[in-house]
């Protein structure tokens, strides 16, 4: 499935901004110290937002959205 095929470009473009967002607030979290309780909720969430992926729209989109990000 391509990712164009199942999603329109507003949708593609508001995941790919989810995503950066999650994996930048991740990373600086874990800058700050790596073993914190809000470094692990945020590595959760990108996770989560993967899987959440995953579940909506299956494997193909859910990896073409992460090499978006």
């Amino acid at each position: 499935m391509q990712l164009g095929q199942e999603l329109n470009s507003e949708t593609v473009e508001r995941l790919r901004e989810q995503g950066e967002f999650l994996l930048r607030t991740y990373r600086a979290e874990f800058i700050k110290d790596p073993s914190s309780r809000a470094t692990e909720a945020s590595r959760s969430n990108v996770i989560a937002l993967q899987h959440t992926l995953k579940q909506m729209y299956g494997e193909a989109v859910a990896s073409e959205v992460a090499d978006l990000v």
